[in-house]
């Protein structure tokens, strides 16, 4: 019985493995027939008698009254180093202008200038938003419309510092407070950071350089202010 089992498990094997074979087969021959029914027709030429009313039927590229397309030549355009040689240059003396249209500030700190400000000077800077700064002119940093100042002095017994953009549309005025008295040799007075030549708070001499310019601008009719009092009033008889 188990013999007659096996074989018989032998025999169903065969006939599946038959089965998927020709499975396989009829498949394959389906898919050749659909290509062979498929196939690509040959292109057709387009008659030469064909009437003008069917152009519009037809593919532009196919149309026999198109002719030929004609090519269209530009000229050149022109080299970007002779209209235009130092690029950077031309964009940074465009933003001068738009942030500085009188050049006095390029003026204040121009080496071609006897009167610009010189490292030592004490400058007065005031802004549109926040406290003026004043402090001593340590070091100047020329980059075109970035070109910037740096200031020191003492607040509240601490040496402080600040670097002022010239060309900042916040700064709306830079002054100069008081000359140095001698020229320095260098151009970075980095030294100053040292007790030893460090000149300590300069407010005082800015207070002055601003009560003798409100003088000046009133005609000399204000008072000299002498610790918040005046020293123009007469005394009074006894």
């Amino acid at each position: 019985m188990r013999a007659r089992s096996v074989a018989l498990n032998v025999s169903l094997g065969c006939c599946r493995h038959y089965s998927l074979e020709n499975a396989g087969q009829k498949a394959w021959l389906s898919r050749s027939l659909v290509m062979i029914a498929h196939q690509r027709p040959p292109p057709v030429d387009l008659p030469k008698d064909l009437p003008e009313q069917f152009f519009s039927q037809l593919p532009k590229r196919l149309r026999p009254d198109r002719g030929k397309r004609p090519i269209v030549v530009h000229s050149p355009l022109p080299a970007i180093k002779k209209t235009c040689p130092d690029p950077v240059r031309t964009v940074q003396e465009s933003q001068l202008q738009l942030l500085d249209p009188s050049s006095a500030r390029t003026a204040l700190f121009s080496r071609s200038n006897p009167e610009a400000a010189k490292p030592g000077d004490i400058l007065h800077v005031t802004f549109r938003s926040g406290e003026p700064f004043s402090g001593v002119f340590m070091a100047h940093r020329s980059r075109g419309q970035d070109s910037s100042i740096l200031l020191r002095n003492h607040l509240t017994r601490v040496g402080t510092e600040m670097q002022v953009k010239i060309y900042s549309p916040n700064v709306t005025g830079i002054e100069i407070a008081d000359r140095a008295e001698k020229r320095p040799r260098r151009k970075r007075l980095y030294y100053l950071r040292l007790p030893k030549h460090d000149r300590g708070e300069v407010s005082g001499i800015v207070l002055r350089y601003l009560r003798a310019k409100q003088n000046l601008a009133s005609g000399g009719q204000s008072d000299v202010f002498s610790g918040g009092r005046s020293t123009n009033k007469k005394k009074k008889k006894r």
